[in-house]
């Protein structure tokens, strides 16, 4: 009671709108209630508002418990509240204290966020040098010298072709061709017609011939040699050695 002649029930002192009976400095204008150790006591009164025995006055984060007061840069803000590169996140759990990085990223989890990390995938490539930022290559490999290492490149060959469809990842192929169909673009099969004869000695690379046969000698397999150069394959000419390309037979005797 305090006789102003308003009764008890309805007075408030502090005049927040707040009836004393609840409120929590009812001496104390403080509408928002806020009471940050939960002892019953507002921040606007309460003399220790984070209830770790160090008054307000002193202590470096009055609203974060932080008995031992530890301030690592000196900046007057204990370590407890501290945020020195302000993107909020507290300086304690910060994987950059003094880089704004609030996403927190940490590509090579290594505890340094990629936005203070010098090498934010670990692969010993200083990220000023690396080809591929965030993907281990200390190779720096870079087939298409994009810029981009391979391991990171979704375009290996540059050939304007993913690499997840490309027939040949590493070699330029925008056309695809594959003549045996195996998967492998013709620019990088080693053996094009899979006859298991390298291409590199194969007297018919795009034409299989396991036998290598070569009547005539020339160098060329008798299953691509087209003698006359009527587009028949002499394999297949009625008139191997005169050009006929329309193969008319008159008499049907072959």
């Amino acid at each position: 009671p305090d006789g102003d002649g308003v009764g008890d029930a309805c007075d408030d002192s502090d005049g927040d709108a707040l009836v004393d009976a609840i409120d929590n400095c009812p001496w104390v204008v403080n509408a928002d209630q806020i009471d940050s150790d939960g002892d019953g006591a507002g921040d606007a009164c309460d003399s220790d508002d984070d209830n770790d025995g160090i008054i307000d006055a002193l202590d470096n984060c009055p609203t974060v418990p932080n008995v031992d007061q530890a301030d690592s840069d000196g900046d007057d803000v204990g370590d407890a509240c501290d945020d020195d590169d302000g993107d909020g996140v507290l300086d304690i759990v910060d994987n950059c204290p003094t880089t704004p990085n609030p996403d927190q990223t940490d590509s090579d989890g290594d505890g340094e966020g990629d936005a203070c990390d010098d090498d934010a995938d670990n692969d010993t490539i200083l990220d000023d040098h690396d080809n591929c930022l965030t993907v281990p290559n200390p190779d720096q490999i870079d087939t298409d010298g994009d810029g981009i290492g391979d391991a990171c490149d979704p375009d290996d060959d540059n050939d304007t072709l993913d690499d997840t469809v490309d027939n040949c990842p590493l070699v330029q192929n925008p056309d695809q061709l594959d003549n045996d169909s195996d998967g492998f673009g013709d620019a990088c099969d080693p053996d094009d017609d899979d006859d298991t004869i390298s291409d590199t000695i194969d007297n018919c690379p795009f034409v299989a011939n396991p036998g290598q046969e070569d009547m005539d000698g020339d160098g060329t397999g008798d299953g691509c040699d087209d003698s006359d150069g009527d587009a028949i394959v002499d394999a297949l000419d009625n008139c191997p050695q005169v050009a006929n390309p329309d193969q008319t037979d008159s008499d049907g005797d072959g």
